[in-house]
């Protein structure tokens, strides 16, 4: 990523298909490379820069076949009818531009990532799926306004299965953030909603939501804060719902969900003005509401 910022040290896949190109490139960078660990006192070898040419010549002939202009591609396959299915790899307020700054990813990782990383421009997008859990998790440092660092949290984490799946380190978890659910709404101009994890919830006598911020001096507001240092201070202001206790991974539509967790998908809809069109009970994937129905092609996809 900062290769890409900062250009001069920059190798791009397609580099990799004109060797004499890359080589001239490989040079330059070697040299920069080399003065750097030398000026932060690292002593080495110098870099061979005809040599790691040779090596990523090789790779751009083993990757040749699958390189094209994906610019091109995506425009043909819109032109043709075709639909594209864009999926994002990790949650919007991780995004570099729009996140819980400095605790953020190195790229736009909300939709707004899509044409900028595409080339398919934003007026293309027909449909904006937001996914999301039916309680709030962060993984690593950074602020956490409804966490809930005791039984509660634990209870969640195990039951969700809330670990690392590389790392198995523990998630952190808490009560669904709202404000913040609102905010990544539109900044992704979400038109719908998938709630996953909807049964985790069952079995706890009341359930909090977060719809708003107490400041430090005392304020409130309902407005999501961007900035790490000032979120870390604000307080959760919550409203509470009863619980529900029945199983409902086996439910059939929206309207045989017990009436607490239909109250709960209402209020979600309410706050982020989007409907929520897909809903996850269970970890099957014959357990999935959609347009609040069973999705029964889902069972033989």
């Amino acid at each position: 990523y900062a290769d890409k910022i900062r250009r001069s040290t920059a190798i791009r896949v397609g580099d990799l298909l004109d060797p004499e190109y890359l080589r001239s490139r490989l040079h330059v960078i070697c040299t920069l490379r080399t003065a750097e660990l030398e000026a932060l006192g690292v002593h080495t070898a110098p870099l061979d820069p005809d040599a790691l040419a040779t090596r990523y010549a090789e790779f751009g002939e083993r990757l040749r076949p699958h390189v094209d202009d994906s610019v091109y591609a995506l425009h043909d396959a819109m032109g043709a009818g075709k639909r594209i299915l864009f999926e994002g790899a990790n949650a919007s307020l991780l995004d570099i531009d729009h996140g819980t700054f400095p605790y953020v990813t190195s790229s736009n990782c909300s939709t707004l990532g899509i044409p900028s990383g595409t080339g398919v421009p934003g007026s293309a997008i027909g449909r904006v799926l937001g996914i999301m859990k039916a309680y709030s998790t962060r993984v690593g440092a950074g602020p956490f306004p409804t966490e809930l660092d005791n039984d509660l949290g634990h209870r969640i984490r195990e039951r969700g299965r809330e670990y690392g799946t590389t790392t198995g380190r523990p998630r952190r978890c808490g009560w669904l953030d709202l404000v913040a659910v609102r905010y990544s709404v539109m900044v992704c101009g979400a038109t719908g909603i998938a709630c996953t994890l909807l049964d985790v919830l069952s079995g706890f006598d009341e359930i909090k939501l977060c719809v708003g911020y107490r400041l430090p001096n005392g304020t409130t507001t309902d407005r999501f804060i961007p900035d790490a240092h000032r979120l870390e201070g604000v307080t959760p202001i919550y409203e509470t719902m009863p619980g529900w206790s029945a199983e409902i991974r086996d439910a059939s539509d929206r309207t045989t969900l017990p009436q607490e967790a239909q109250r709960y998908l209402a209020r979600i809809e309410e706050i982020t003005g989007v409907p929520v069109e897909v809903v996850i009970l269970g970890p099957e994937r014959t357990q999935t509401l959609v347009d609040g129905r069973r999705a029964v092609a889902l069972a033989t996809a």
